[in-house]
C-alpha cells in the first residue's frame, strides 16, 4: 500500500516531468509550417503556454518546500492563463485581434506620452523604446491614432459575458488586461 510520503515523492517526480516537457514545448518552432518562427496568431498561446510553464515550475518549487500558501497565490495567474488561452482557442480569429491589441495597451500608451511632449523621447533610450514600439505596431498594421479608443473593448466585452456551464463563473476575468 503506497504512504502518503511516496504518493508525494511520486507526484513531485511526474509534475517535474511535466514542466520539462511545457519548458520544451514553449521553446519549439514548426520550421517546416513557419520557418521565420512564430506567427502572430500563435504569439498569444505561446505567451500564454509560457506563463503557465513558468508558474508551473514555481509551483513545484514551494511544492517540494511544503507552502501552500504561495502555492495558492500562484495557482490563480497559472488558471487564468489558461482558461484565456481556452477561450481565444474557442472563438474566431476577431476575438484574437481583439486579445492583441489589449497587449498593445501600453505600447499605445507610449505614443500618447510621445504626443505629450515627453522629455524621455528627446534621450537615446527613449528614442531606442520608440522605434521599437514603431517597428512592433507596424508589423501588427495596427496605426496607435486609429486604434486608441478601441483597444480591447471588443475582446473584454465578449470575454465579461462569457460563462462556463461548469462552474457558472465568468471564464476570463481578465483584470490583468484592464
Amino acid at each position: 500500500m503506497e504512504t502518503p510520503a511516496s504518493l508525494k515523492r511520486f507526484s513531485l517526480v511526474f509534475f517535474k516531468d511535466v514542466a520539462v516537457i511545457y519548458d520544451c514545448l514553449t521553446r519549439l518552432k514548426n520550421v517546416d509550417c513557419n520557418p521565420s518562427g512564430f506567427s502572430l496568431e500563435d504569439a498569444p498561446f505561446l505567451g500564454l503556454f509560457v506563463r503557465i510553464a513558468k508558474r508551473f515550475k514555481e509551483v513545484l518549487a514551494y511544492y517540494e518546500k511544503d507552502n501552500a500558501e504561495i502555492i495558492g497565490i500562484l495557482e490563480r495567474p497559472m488558471l487564468e492563463a489558461s482558461a484565456v488561452a481556452t477561450y481565444l482557442m474557442r472563438h474566431g480569429p476577431d476575438v484574437m485581434l481583439d486579445y492583441r491589441k489589449c497587449s498593445y495597451k501600453d505600447r499605445l500608451r507610449i505614443f500618447r506620452d510621445l504626443e505629450a511632449d515627453s522629455a524621455f523621447f528627446r534621450t537615446q533610450p527613449g528614442q531606442r523604446v520608440l522605434k521599437s514600439v514603431r517597428e512592433t505596431m507596424q508589423a501588427e498594421g495596427l496605426m496607435p491614432s486609429a486604434n486608441r479608443r478601441r483597444t480591447g473593448g471588443g475582446f473584454k466585452a465578449r470575454a465579461s459575458t462569457t460563462y462556463s456551464p461548469r462552474w457558472s463563473t465568468r471564464i476570463c476575468t481578465l483584470r490583468a488586461m484592464g
